[in-house]
């Protein structure tokens, strides 16, 4: 019975400090609003601030609350990838998720994953700004560079990607026909857990998919050049 009543002691004095610990993080992020210099009352001070609290904890819960949906669907994601048979989007659709939300929920999983010292100024993106950073064409190290800043608003962000484009930046297709930059990015996410002879059985195959596609440009491109001497009009001969 007094190890039960010790633990239990234990477990409240635990809680207590937890809680001063929570309470010490909300005073420190209360506004510093001028109380004094507009006049407010003791009173009125007292109110305005109990409703910042009030705002600062239901804040924090809703970003929790959306890493834990993120996460979670991310989950979800990695689990109807491994049951090849099953469908993800048939699964998300029948849960009344639609194809835009879930895409938004995984692309700010992404980030959460790669930056996970970054949660709350992740949590606080909005989801136009979390496209633009998950853009296949934004590098992992021009992700951090942005998050570091602890930019939010998007005029902000976007004007910071802007010195991400290359000088000889391709023209990226509006849709894919044959082959999808998503399989690129699970590559990188893949070789962080593959075993050696994983590793070098996925060089050997990405290197005859390079062949293969290589010799196909090389082959359009021979296409490309008859296409255009058809439809280029003839000259006229001299006389004419």
């Amino acid at each position: 019975m007094k190890i039960i009543k010790n633990k239990f002691l234990a477990d409240l004095a635990k809680n207590v400090e937890e809680t001063k610990t929570e309470e010490q993080k909300i005073v420190e992020v209360l506004s510093n609003f001028d109380f004094e210099g507009n006049e407010f009352s003791e009173s009125e001070k007292r109110f305005v601030q109990e409703r910042e609290r009030i705002l600062i904890v239901e804040c924090k819960k809703n970003r929790d609350s959306l890493f834990r949906i993120c996460m979670t669907l991310q989950e979800m994601s990695d689990f109807f990838k491994n049951n090849k048979e099953r469908k993800f989007m048939a699964w998300y659709q029948s849960a009344g998720f639609s194809k835009d939300l879930v895409s938004a929920y995984l692309k700010r999983a992404d980030l959460y994953i790669d930056f996970p010292d970054k949660k709350d100024l992740i949590s606080s993106l909005p989801n136009k700004a979390v496209k633009l950073l998950t853009n296949q064409l934004i590098s992992k190290e021009k992700q951090s560079e942005v998050l570091s800043l602890g930019y939010t608003a998007i005029a902000d962000i976007k004007s910071s990607l802007v010195l991400e484009e290359p000088k000889n930046l391709i023209d990226v297709p509006s849709k894919f026909r044959y082959f999808n930059p998503k399989s690129i990015d699970k590559i990188h996410k893949d070789v962080k857990k593959m075993s050696y002879k994983e590793l070098m059985d996925t060089k050997k195959e990405l290197e005859y998919q390079k062949k293969l596609i290589s010799e196909t440009i090389r082959e359009l491109g021979i296409l490309e050049k008859e296409r255009e001497n058809e439809g280029s009009p003839k000259l006229l001969e001299v006389g004419q």
